[in-house]
Parts: C-alpha cells; sequence; structure tokens
C-alpha cells in the first residue's frame, strides 16, 4: 500500500504480541541448545549414544551423536594444489544454486534424472510453441503462501510511516 494511514488497535496488538513471541523463541531456543549441551555432555562421559531414561514416569530415548565439520580455506588449498585441487573437490549444492545460470547446459543430458519443472520454463515453452496450455491442464496444483517476516527496523532504518512503503 502506498500512502499514510492509522495502525488499527487490533494490528498494533498483533504485531506487539508477534515481537513477544519472536523474544520468547529465541529465549526457548537459546535454553534449548544449552540444555541439549548438558545432556550431550552426560552422554558423552558415559559413552552412550542411545539412552533409555524414565522421566515423571515417561519413557524417553534419548540419541547422541558428535561429528566434527572442517572448514577448508579453498583459496589457499587452490594455490598449494594447483591442478591437482579438483582431485578433492566434491560437488557443493550451495554453489551450485548460486552458479546454475552458467550451468543449466552442462545438465541437459542428466535434467531428467536430476531436474524438476520450473514455472518460468512452462511458461517460456507454452509461449514459444514447445508445448500447449492443454498439457499441463490437470497436470499440476497451484497454492498461494503467505510469508510475513516481523523484525525491529534498526534506527535510521525505515521512517516511522505506519505503512508498508
Amino acid at each position: 500500500m502506498n500512502g499514510k494511514h492509522e495502525l488499527p488497535a487490533e494490528i498494533e496488538t498483533a504485531l506487539r504480541r508477534y515481537l513477544e513471541i519472536q523474544a520468547q523463541e529465541q529465549r526457548l531456543k537459546e535454553e534449548k541448545n544449552a540444555l541439549r549441551e548438558r545432556i550431550g555432555s552426560h552422554m558423552a562421559a558415559l559413552s552412550l549414544n542411545n539412552w533409555y531414561p524414565t522421566v515423571d514416569g515417561q519413557a524417553l530415548k534419548v540419541r547422541y551423536r558428535e561429528t566434527t565439520a572442517i572448514e577448508y580455506d579453498e583459496s589457499l588449498l587452490q594455490d598449494r594444489l594447483g591442478d591437482r585441487y579438483t582431485a578433492i573437490l566434491a560437488p557443493d549444492l550451495r554453489k551450485i544454486r548460486i552458479h546454475m545460470d552458467k550451468l543449466d547446459s552442462l545438465f541437459a543430458p542428466v535434467l531428467s534424472l536430476i531436474g524438476t519443472p520450473s514455472p518460468d520454463k512452462v511458461r517460456g515453452a507454452i509461449e514459444n510453441g514447445l508445448a500447449s496450455k492443454e498439457s499441463f491442464s490437470g497436470a499440476f496444483k497451484k497454492t498461494a503462501k503467505r510469508f510475513v517476516a516481523v523484525g525491529r527496523a534498526r534506527t535510521g532504518e525505515a521512517p516511522d510511516y505506519g505503512d508498508d512503503r
């Protein structure tokens, strides 16, 4: 919406409560992580991977595992290994997504295995005459999803118009 308008009292109340819940979620998440650490330390000390304690008459199953994350200095390794650098690489989905526009043609031979219909490509195929609208009749389900994010604006980030400019 463009233009200034009053913030209805029920929406102001909803926004206020939303922010309270957001803060509670953050506190709960932090507390849950601390409890997870405490339980994990206990299980590690006892060398337990699976544990079946009873708490307040309720049987629980608690699993524990520890993994190691390794982050490489890719530039340094590439400099050190030169041509041999590719021998230590595996596909990285995050990097594939980032560079997808450059990779489309490379994926062409295997798209039937790894591809999924794209709304933009469907639209293009219909516009270019590669497929008819009838081909898609009853072959898809369209749903609308609402996304609402509420956060505190940083000082000076946005003026308080009371609208969604």
